[in-house]
């Protein structure tokens, strides 16, 4: 197969830190944006990324991915398209409270499955975007985009988005615990084949930058 012809990748990236990830607040659809260690970030996966060949970048029209997805593109002479699609899950009366509230306000709901501290797993909780209804938008856009251009294509999106993709990809059903990181600047990649999406790897680009290994600012604190 030549290179024409191989499907095109996908390289889906969480957006670098915000003080909400340092205090381990939820963030959801509120606008928050990069933080010192943030933007250090974003120009780490910039420069990660220089060398690579683009069709197209996109984001999350939420700022912290947006500002990402700028310090990338300014590489690349692209410009960042976004889309409201590619948003983190909307955590309504949950956004915004650190994990000690979230903690309170899930013990008193019966079945939530707040016990493996995955601040990415809202399986069922009652106003909360549900799972299904996330998935569809994000896998359309991505679907959507991986359609619309030869070659490969960044996006910048969430920690949930990316959660549900390499979980959807891979069969994992919903509510386990989640066994691979959720730092800032991780990366999916994935390509679209006529069955639907494929996982090709999962980087942790600080790692292989030579950072010391990233919090996983998904993950809840231990009690």
């Amino acid at each position: 197969m030549s290179i024409e012809n191989l499907p095109a990748r996908i390289w889906l990236v969480r957006h670098g830190q915000t003080d909400w990830n340092a205090q381990r607040r939820l963030q959801g659809h509120t606008p928050t944006e990069l933080n010192a260690a943030g933007k250090a970030e974003a120009q780490m996966l910039a420069n990660w990324f220089a060398d690579r060949t683009f069709a197209s970048i996109w984001s999350s029209d939420l700022p912290r991915a947006k500002q990402t997805a700028d310090a990338i593109a300014a590489r690349h002479n692209l410009p960042v398209q976004t889309s409201s699609e590619l948003r983190e899950r909307e955590l309504g009366p949950f956004e915004g409270k650190t994990w000690d509230e979230v903690r309170h306000m899930r013990s008193e709901q019966t079945g939530s499955p707040m016990q493996n501290g995955d601040l990415a797993d809202w399986t069922g909780v009652p106003g909360v975007e549900p799972d299904a209804v996330l998935w569809l938008r994000v896998s359309r856009q991505l679907a959507a985009i991986a359609k619309r251009h030869q070659g490969d294509a960044l996006v910048v999106s969430h920690g949930g988005v990316i959660k549900h993709a390499v979980c959807h990809v891979l069969g994992i059903p919903s509510g386990l615990p989640r066994r691979f990181p959720l730092s800032n600047g991780i990366t999916a990649v994935l390509t679209l084949r006529a069955d639907g999406f494929y996982l090709q790897s999962l980087l942790d680009i600080g790692l292989l930058a030579g950072q010391p290994q990233a919090v996983d600012t998904a993950q809840a604190p231990s009690a």
